[in-house]
């Protein structure tokens, strides 16, 4: 891998670091590309192993295996990629997204529900 190749891979592994931070995340990239025996890309507290990819061809079937094998237990894998240009997409397991889909609909009806429960301010 050529030293441009490095520093574009690693400036995407910042990048995605960054927008998991705006959401609130404790994240952030792992150094030497994974030299210090962490998995994947990222660490702190995101529920997922992530796999930062930053190619003008896309190979995802290949960063797929890649990342699930790599992927603990338990945890969400994740593909984040984008090429030049590009804003940033992420590969998840369709099932897995339908579950945080549901989970997201339910915190949102226990939260119209709490609403509703507060009654009329007076």
């Amino acid at each position: 891998m050529s030293g441009s190749e490095r520093r574009k891979g690693s400036a995407g592994e910042l990048e995605v670091a960054a927008i998991f931070q705006t959401a609130g995340f404790d994240c952030e990239r792992v150094p030497n590309s994974g030299g210090l025996r962490i998995k994947g890309d990222l660490y702190g507290d995101v529920p997922a192993h992530v796999e930062v990819k930053r190619h003008e061809t896309a190979r995802p079937w290949a960063w797929w295996q890649q990342a699930s094998e790599e992927t603990p237990q338990g945890l969400l894998t994740v593909v984040a990629f984008r090429r030049s240009r590009s804003r940033w997409l992420a590969m998840v397991d369709l099932e897995q997204l339908a579950e945080l889909l549901a989970d997201r609909r339910e915190l949102e009806q226990l939260r119209a529900g709490d609403r509703r429960d507060e009654g009329p301010a007076e």
